[in-house]
């Protein structure tokens, strides 16, 4: 039997979709799960939509999909890292990958799970996504320029490896999704790893906790996901008022997280260019009447790191340092 053969197995994996009043998308993405057939279990979490979500009334059970199928209703929205940790807590699979319902899965994605099994099974396995932004403006697939860089950066010429701490550092300054990776769910309970219950970039903490603590982390190169982007109101890019500084907490957490860790030294001076990159972006996106508010937020931000661990930063990335020290100088005035 070869290995296309055994791909129509379904294995021990489940797929933990929030939605919210988008039953359209979500018919699109459970119609592939029927077919990929690789899922064990269909976990929906509906944020409170006002609209019928309902897996069943729009026409799958668990038969059609050939996986369990589990539908949960939060009473009230609380966002998609609450819907998220609500179906982590359901999952009873080994092995989980969470994914939007407005994103579409890559017919890859069966290689990659194969390869996540295909061993010793790793904490989590990454895969690369292809941005629908990308794909309609250069017709090719492959997320922006910056995180193919570092795809890069960590695997050379290879299309896959089980990463080093240095590889995994620069790879987890690629943009903080949750659904580009395949987890053990046993990692992610162990280490009490999970998405910050925040009206926006609830995914960060995921992300970078679980390069934190990962011991094994397999990088493959293959597309798994593709990304689709639109001017819709759940999107960070349409959402510009108060909520975007509920970031605040969720940096702190993370740099006493790192500051805390034994890999603190290679992981800090990729997360304050980290935090230097996603501060500065949000001061484009927020408007015009809170920005005094992001700015000292970012100042707040920049002075939590300590002298020594800036001065590391600052001799592998010195524009970027100065840069910095240009906006303490201007905007702490």
């Amino acid at each position: 039997m070869s290995e296309q053969d055994t791909m129509g197995q379904p294995e021990d994996l489940a797929i933990v979709i929030p939605v919210w009043n988008i039953p359209q998308d979500l018919v699109f993405l459970l119609t592939q799960i029927s077919r990929m057939n690789i899922f064990s279990e269909v976990i929906v979490c509906d944020d409170a939509s006002d609209v019928d979500c309902n897996p069943e009334h729009l026409g799958f059970t668990s038969e059609t999909l050939g996986a369990r199928l589990t539908y949960i209703r939060s009473p009230e929205q609380r966002g998609a890292g609450a819907a998220r940790n609500i179906g982590l807590a359901a999952v009873n699979a080994k092995n989980v990958l969470f994914f939007d319902a407005d994103d579409h899965l890559s017919e890859k994605l069966p290689l990659i799970w194969r390869r996540h099994i295909r061993d010793e099974i790793p904490d989590f396995t990454i895969f690369r996504h292809t941005d629908s932004r990308v794909l309609n403006s250069e017709g090719r697939e492959a997320s922006f320029a910056t995180d193919e860089r570092q795809w890069d950066v960590a695997l050379g010429k290879t299309n896959e490896k089980l990463l080093t701490r240095e590889q995994s550092a620069h790879l987890c300054t690629i943009s903080a999704y949750p659904w580009n990776k395949i987890y053990r769910t046993g990692f992610l309970r162990s280490q009490k790893i999970n998405c910050s219950e925040t009206p926006v970039h609830n995914d960060i903490r995921l992300h970078w906790l679980s390069f934190l603590k990962a011991r094994s982390i397999l990088a493959v190169r293959e597309i798994g996901a593709i990304h689709i982007v639109g001017e819709r109101d759940h999107h960070l890019t349409t959402r510009r008022g108060e909520e975007r500084l509920c970031i605040n907490e969720i940096l702190e957490d993370l740099t006493n997280s790192i500051r805390e860790s034994h890999r603190n030294t290679i992981f800090m001076r990729h997360f304050i260019h980290f935090v230097d990159t996603i501060c500065r972006w949000n001061l484009n996106q927020v408007d015009h009447d809170i920005r005094a508010k992001f700015s000292e937020l970012t100042l707040t931000a920049y002075l939590r790191f300590h002298p020594d661990e800036f001065r590391v930063f600052a001799l592998w990335q010195p524009e970027k340092a100065e840069s910095i020290v240009k906006f303490l100088l201007r905007e702490g005035a």
